[in-house]
């Protein structure tokens, strides 16, 4: 053979080489991947029956399952109908009638509409001139109020209010609530005076007084309640 081959093609010879020393050569696994096979609807169903191999169905009663429904919110309390009640009476102070309590106090002359002294009881009268004698002396209380319904009768008012408190301090002496009986009743007033009532609670209740006054002076005997 000739060099020159020998160099060029270097293992032409190899096959016949290990062929004669009986050189078992081992071969390599091909690089290229296998394919996929394709599964058929019967290998799928050999596949899942395996799978289930040993499954057993579990059967329940015919009693209907519970379902848990979650606890309902809590909503604000209910007001009691003590709550709701004691409300509506704070709400609207026209539900306590003045005329129940103790300290409640009127005089009218007689002969008086009835109709007349419901209205004054009400606080239907438009009331136009208010006095307050609260902080006063009893003797500077009086002159004050005798100068009030002077004045008022002068004006020819025909309904006024004189706010001198309920006199729930003083427990012992008396008070301007109970002197201003006493000052309507003089002669020089009396002949104004038609009637007069404690205020509606909404207006001064006890502590407060409506007069109603005449448009002419008459002398007639007054009754006092109260």
């Amino acid at each position: 053979m000739d060099d020159n081959d020998s160099i060029n093609k270097p293992f032409s010879e190899l096959s016949q080489f290990l062929k004669e020393h009986r050189i078992k050569v081992k071969k390599e696994p091909s690089s290229v991947p296998a394919r996929k096979t394709v599964s058929t609807p019967e290998d799928d169903e050999h596949l899942l029956s395996e799978a289930m191999e040993g499954v057993r169905t579990i059967r329940q009663g015919e009693k209907r399952v519970k379902v848990k429904r979650p606890a309902p919110v809590a909503g604000p309390p209910r007001e009691s109908e003590e709550e709701k009640l004691l409300q509506e009476v704070l709400a609207d102070h026209n539900t306590i009638n003045v005329t129940n309590l103790p300290e409640y106090m009127e005089g009218y002359v007689e002969g008086i509409n009835p109709l007349i002294m419901e209205k004054l009881r009400k606080g239907e009268f438009s009331v136009q001139q208010v006095i307050d004698l609260h902080g006063l002396s009893i003797e500077g209380a009086r002159e004050t109020f005798e100068y009030f319904l002077s004045n008022a009768v002068k004006k020819g008012l025909r309904c006024v209010k004189v706010i001198h408190g309920r006199g729930l301090r003083s427990k012992r002496d008396p008070t301007i609530k109970d002197y201003l009986k006493t000052w309507i009743l003089r002669a020089m007033h009396r002949k104004w005076v038609t009637a007069f009532s404690n205020a509606t609670m909404s207006d001064g209740g006890p502590g407060a007084t409506y007069i109603l006054l005449r448009t002419k002076p008459e002398k007639k005997r007054i009754r006092i309640v109260g």
